[in-house]
């Protein structure tokens, strides 16, 4: 019998690969396994994590943090194991797929999470880890103050939108006087300073003041009662969407063709609807402006103590790229005016007069709006939208107005500043009377009020930040009937999208 050594050995070489097999199929049956749960567990932890984020979106809170407290509490920290990303889906660099034709992007938040699983089998074919990265996204739609009815911001008489840890953002100086009767001041800024009251100031409130932050007194200031780090002490979320379901402007009615000659009987001019290269009326003349819509391309100005009436009717004024111009001594009287502007100012100066009982002003360009010394504007019925512009009422300049009545459109809104980048913001300075009533929303503006203004609102201001120096006297009367009042019918939508 013949023995043939070279095959010696042959069986444990199978042997071995045999066990790296199993080894390789061990592995992937406990490592893989493994895997696949910590992505199903994951994906529940994100899908939780971004309806969590949703609901504090749109009850004005965290939602940062309200998704990072979820998956924390489900086991997904960022630590050495996890990270988890939220982001909304307008924020740059970050891409949101599958999201509905036309949908707005900043109403939609992204929560991420990457994973990180010890291998065990797999060490043994050089494979340490795996990672996998699960992501969600929900819809927060509406987000307001509050969602079922009544006035922004539970009614605080003030509030200042700024969020973040910045000092400041409610700002009182020298012998500034604010008193806010019925209610109190809100600031969202989370800075230990963010209200910051100096000498000589006094801040009064029928109700506790609140600031997310706290507030910091300098000299012989005073104060009443104020509760710090409301909100756990984080700044809400203050957004676009905070204000998506409150009305902005309306569509420019249609111009007409050229319009005939105006007609004259001695120092009176009446005009027709249609379009006009310009319209000047020179001091010692009335015009008058019959029903209709007017379009002028050019400049519209009273000169002197020229006068402007419209006495029936509605009148309608588009302009394209100019300004309303009245010049000292001059006098606008209408029953019911609406303006029209694309990057077209409105502007008084001198001892201009302006009166009309209903008056509707929309500015969807950068066109400001400028009171000087010495001018009143008055109406019972006014709303006033600047989409860019900034707002200055100045000098011994008196503004008496009204925001419209309950079953109007824009029923409780006075001024609307929307909010977006602009920095342009809200000036009243000194000398100046004003009595406001309803809300003056300019959630994205500055607010500064300067030595000698007078001023009384009844409802409530809604600002970015505030200045009120020296001198002023502001007094705010909130009454929620003469204030905005969000509709009860415009519920959030929180849903799961992804």
């Amino acid at each position: 019998m013949k023995h043939y050594s070279s095959e010696k050995g042959q069986a444990l070489i199978l042997i071995t690969f045999g066990i790296i097999a199993l080894i390789g199929f061990t592995a992937l049956a406990v490592d893989g396994g493994r895997a696949f749960e910590d992505k199903r567990h994951a994906q529940n932890a994100a899908d939780t994590a971004a309806l969590a984020a949703a609901l504090a979106k749109v009850k004005g809170e965290d939602y940062t943090a309200a998704a990072l407290n979820r998956s924390a509490s489900n086991g997904y920290s960022n630590d050495a194991d996890s990270t988890v990303q939220v982001n909304l889906c307008s924020e740059s660099g970050v891409t949101c797929t599958n999201l509905p034709s036309g949908a707005n992007p900043s109403e939609y938040i992204r929560v991420r999470i990457t994973s990180v699983i010890p291998a065990t089998f797999m060490r043994v074919l050089g494979r340490n880890q795996l990672t996998s990265t699960v992501e969600a996204i929900a819809r927060a739609r509406g987000a307001s103050s509050s969602s079922s009815g009544g006035p922004l911001f539970n009614g605080a008489a003030m509030v200042a939108t700024k969020g973040g840890n910045y000092s400041q953002c409610f700002l009182l100086n020298g012998s500034a006087d604010l008193y806010t009767h019925n209610s109190g001041v809100y600031v969202n800024c989370s800075h230990q300073q963010a209200l910051f009251i100096n000498g000589g100031a006094s801040l009064q409130m029928d109700a506790m003041g609140q600031v997310v932050g706290c507030y910091k007194v300098n000299g012989s200031a005073s104060y009443d009662p104020i509760t710090c780090g409301v909100n756990g002490g984080v700044s809400q979320t203050i957004d676009e969407t905070t204000f998506a379901s409150i009305p902005t402007t309306q569509a420019p009615p249609t111009c007409s063709g050229n319009a005939p000659a105006p007609s004259i009987s001695g120092s009176t001019i009446t005009y027709s609807p249609g379009s006009y290269t310009n319209i000047t009326i020179n001091s010692g003349y009335t015009a008058i402006l019959t029903p209709g819509v007017y379009c002028i391309n050019g400049s519209f100005n009273l000169n002197g103590n020229a006068q402007l009436k419209g006495p029936n009717g509605r009148v309608q004024i588009v302009l394209q790229n100019q300004s309303i111009v009245l010049n000292g001594g001059g006098v606008i009287n209408f029953n019911d005016l609406e303006i029209y502007g694309n990057n077209a100012s409105f502007l008084l100066n001198g001892n201009a007069i302006f009166h009309a009982d209903r008056l509707r002003m929309f500015s969807t360009g950068s066109g400001s709006f400028t009171v000087n010394g010495g001018s009143e504007l008055s109406s019972n019925n006014a709303y006033f939208y600047l989409k860019t512009g900034n707002i200055t009422w100045n000098g011994s300049s008196i503004l008496n107005l009204h925001a419209p009545p309950q079953g109007d459109p824009f029923a409780g809104l006075l001024v609307h500043m929307p909010w977006n980048t602009t920095t342009s913001g809200v000036t009243f300075n000194g000398g100046s009377n004003i009595h406001l009533y309803g809300t003056f929303l300019a959630p994205r503006r500055p607010i500064t009020f300067n030595g000698g203004v007078n001023f009384e609102l009844h409802s409530q201001i809604i600002g970015y930040t505030y200045i009120v120096n020296g001198g002023g006297d502001v007094d705010i009367y909130f009454q929620s009937d003469e204030n905005y009042s969000q509709p009860n019918s415009s519920s959030p939508t929180i849903e799961l999208t992804k």
